[in-house]
């Protein structure tokens, strides 16, 4: 983003989705969503609908991963890799991650990587 450490961002919320149904975010591609705001610099929204109920486990291990690298609104992003089909970036030296259908494995170089979280076209790795 523009100015992520003063960025609030969201995927859905009560406006969007819940009953409301306006301007929703492609169906099927949430936790595509959050793989990406919850690894990203800014302040992340969890819809509270999404968060307890059927998202809930993949969302906590998103949550939790953020929380244990320390992943706040002025981390670092270095983006790897930027293409039709995939997305992905670095943070703060400490995650990886990718979203969309196409290939994408972090390189080992000074840090190896372990897969942390994985789901629908997404998967986080952690730097061990």
């Amino acid at each position: 983003g523009w100015w992520p450490s003063r960025a609030v961002t969201f995927i859905e919320n009560h406006d969007t989705g819940s009953t409301q149904g306006h301007w929703r975010f492609p169906g099927g591609k949430e936790m595509q969503g959050y793989a990406y705001i919850l690894t990203h610099p800014g302040t992340p929204a969890v819809f509270y609908d999404h968060a307890f109920h059927h998202m809930q486990s993949e969302i906590s291990a998103l949550v939790s991963l953020r929380n244990r690298n320390k992943i706040h609104c002025r981390s670092t992003i270095q983006i790897t890799k930027a293409e039709r089909d995939v997305y992905a970036a670095i943070i703060d030296e400490k995650v990886a991650m990718k979203i969309g259908p196409g290939f994408y494995e972090p390189a080992s170089g000074p840090q190896r990587w372990s897969l942390a979280v994985e789901g629908n076209d997404y998967k986080v790795w952690e730097a061990s």
